[in-house]
């Protein structure tokens, strides 16, 4: 389910409505651009955005061709765009930091015109090989199952062959980590020196070590030094009482598939009192902050929409950067964002 925005492209261009002012003077970490919400083209914003600032990505993308505000003229036109963007996660998240993506397999237009043909795209597999070919490495995919459809389309179906087909209740919840393979020695984080030699890599982009300092304290049985990582280093940052995870909380999400029901966005007027068309719970970036982020992070959505993702992060005590290209969006995002807070 999506909760925001990229640009709408026209014949391969990124076509920016002319309301939308983009400061590709800030940087991150500078404290102007921690917690806000910035208009312009995701694109864009990221390129203006130093190396491995970021410590956590958490979006949903907008699906092809569904929305008004989604349409593009082909598939492969979509799919570039998608992979521009997420080539400049790649580049502003950290190392060994996760991003998790929300995506869902729709039925939709192929193309513009013409406006009646329709096909099914495997967005959540289309999503997964273009984030591996980016860098990423898989990790996780939970299935959000929605309960109930919505929708009534397969009813009053002839009650023959080739007229059946399920009605779709799930989206993707995909998990991916930046392993980028340094060999830049790291001290050891037991006695703070740096006599080490290279380790066998345990994961993948990984690179392990081991303290051959003969006056560490901390040796194995066998007179091993100690071994760890960059990544093992910065996990053990993290153990502390403010980042700790309830058991109910982990209890929720042990199995791969969870039970969300969707956000309800249309009230018994039939009025939409969320303002977005495609609003995502705040389960699935809670989950993600909590399980891949630290109180005092910094939790980056190019598509940020009607502010979810931010309002969760400011709720555990993280920073929030978002992007929308929708000036509407991000006063929207800006508004419920402070009414959570206040």
């Amino acid at each position: 389910m999506v909760d925001c925005k990229l640009s709408v492209v026209s014949g391969g261009s990124t076509v920016t409505p002319a309301n939308v002012n983009i400061n590709i003077k800030r940087k991150v970490g500078d404290k102007l651009i921690r917690n806000k919400i910035i208009c312009g083209d995701s694109i864009d914003v990221l390129r203006s955005m130093p190396d491995e600032s970021i410590d956590l990505v958490v979006t949903s993308p907008p699906y092809f061709n569904v929305r008004d505000y989604s349409l593009w003229p082909t598939f492969a036109e979509y799919m570039a765009d998608m992979r521009m963007v997420f080539e400049g996660v790649y580049r502003t998240l950290k190392n060994h930091r996760y991003v998790v993506v929300n995506v869902g397999d729709v039925v939709s237009k192929g193309t513009i015109e013409p406006k009646w043909a329709k096909r099914k795209y495997a967005l959540g597999a289309h999503f997964t090989v273009m984030l591996e070919e980016i860098g990423f490495t898989f990790v996780d995919d939970f299935i959000w199952d929605k309960g109930e459809p919505q929708s009534k389309r397969h009813l009053g179906n002839p009650p023959y062959p080739f007229y059946q087909y399920p009605v779709n209740c799930y989206e993707h919840i995909i998990v991916f980590v930046k392993h980028e393979l340094d060999k830049t020695k790291i001290p050891c984080p037991v006695c703070n020196e740096i006599i080490t030699q290279s380790n066998s890599q345990t994961t993948a982009g990984v690179q392990s070590w081991e303290c051959k300092n003969p006056d560490c304290p901390q040796k194995s049985a066998s007179g091993r030094g100690k071994r760890f990582s960059a990544r093992s280093v910065m996990m053990d940052e993290y153990k502390r009482p403010e980042n700790e995870i309830s058991e109910e909380f982990i209890a929720k999400w042990r199995r791969d598939i969870v039970r969300i029901n969707p956000v309800k966005k249309i009230n018994s007027k039939g009025e939409n009192v969320l303002g977005h068309t495609a609003p995502f719970p705040e389960d699935i970036p809670e989950m993600a902050i909590r399980y891949f982020s630290g109180v005092g992070d910094v939790v980056l959505d190019p598509f940020v929409g009607s502010g979810t993702t931010a309002i969760v992060a400011a709720k555990n005590g993280r920073d929030y950067i978002g992007i929308d290209i929708s000036e509407e969006y991000c006063e929207l995002a800006r508004k419920r964002v402070a009414e959570a807070i206040k």
